[in-house]
């Protein structure tokens, strides 16, 4: 086993090294924005580098994690430079989806372990120089100890860690069981919201308004928590997260592109 993920390492590093494109452009800055003003200006400009964040869906999301992997995605679209995908068996990722957020597929070093190795494997590539950013699909929580160790190692390099919950129902509850705690700088709940039947006279059946998100910032180190209501509409090609005025009066908003509009914050609850 210690074998294989020597050879995983060697492999890693020589990917890095073609994807590298020496000079660097700019100075990196301290923060990756999400590109909603309301959630930057309470991160304080946006998720810290240099740090491990996490996520967890609800509903359907709890086990596919399809709205947490798209709020990644966007926010890495933003950014330049080598992104390692960590997988467990049994996990799926759509690189044309992510080619349709902005993420180019060409940026991507997707790795396929046991479930069993993903925390020691996402702590090696985090100690990597040279890698923008890992992110791992884990399909049980880690440890206190393991996420104190992979926010170590992100502190050290300067890359930065998002950890992907993937976990499946108890049969016997009907829920995922609570998570741990965590070293991780911020945990983030992302999942769908009841969306609202616009009132249109003419319309003899009302058509459902525009698919909503819950984005709950569930804790961070040093600040408090908070909680956001994101609207997306379907007229654009691209899917970048961005925040814009509040609906009013229930009535239907004039078209606008394909982004997620901030429709409520508040406080977010566990």
């Amino acid at each position: 086993m210690a074998q294989e993920t020597h050879d995983t390492l060697t492999l890693l590093r020589a990917h890095v090294a073609r994807l590298e494109r020496p000079p660097i452009a700019s100075p990196v800055s301290g923060v990756l924005p999400t590109g909603t003003p309301a959630i930057d200006a309470h991160l304080g400009g946006g998720l810290r580098r240099g740090s491990v964040h996490e996520l967890v869906g609800t509903g359907a999301d709890r086990a596919i994690g399809v709205r947490p992997t798209r709020f990644v995605a966007s926010i890495l679209a933003r950014t330049t430079g080598p992104i390692v995908w960590v997988r467990g068996a049994g996990t799926d990722l759509c690189l044309a989806g992510l080619r349709q957020l902005g993420l180019s597929p060409g940026r991507l070093i997707l790795v396929e372990t046991t479930p069993e190795q993903v925390a020691t494997l996402a702590e090696d590539i985090l100690r990597e120089r040279g890698i923008f950013a890992m992110v791992a699909d884990i399909t049980a929580p880690m440890t206190l100890t393991a996420t104190r160790r992979l926010q170590l190692a992100a502190e050290k390099s300067g890359a930065t860690g998002f950890l992907i919950h993937q976990a499946k129902a108890d049969g016997r509850r009907g829920k995922p069981p609570p998570l741990p705690a965590s070293a991780c700088q911020t945990r983030w709940r992302v999942g769908a919201a009841p969306c609202v039947l616009p009132f249109n006279p003419s319309c003899r059946t009302p058509l459902p308004g525009p698919a909503r998100w819950q984005v709950d910032l569930l804790r961070q180190r040093g600040g408090p928590a908070a909680s956001w209501t994101l609207e997306i509409s379907d007229d654009d090609a691209t899917l970048p997260l961005r925040l814009a005025s509040p609906l009013a009066d229930r009535s239907m908003a004039s078209p606008t592109p394909r982004h997620l509009h901030l429709v409520r914050s508040g406080s977010a609850g566990a």
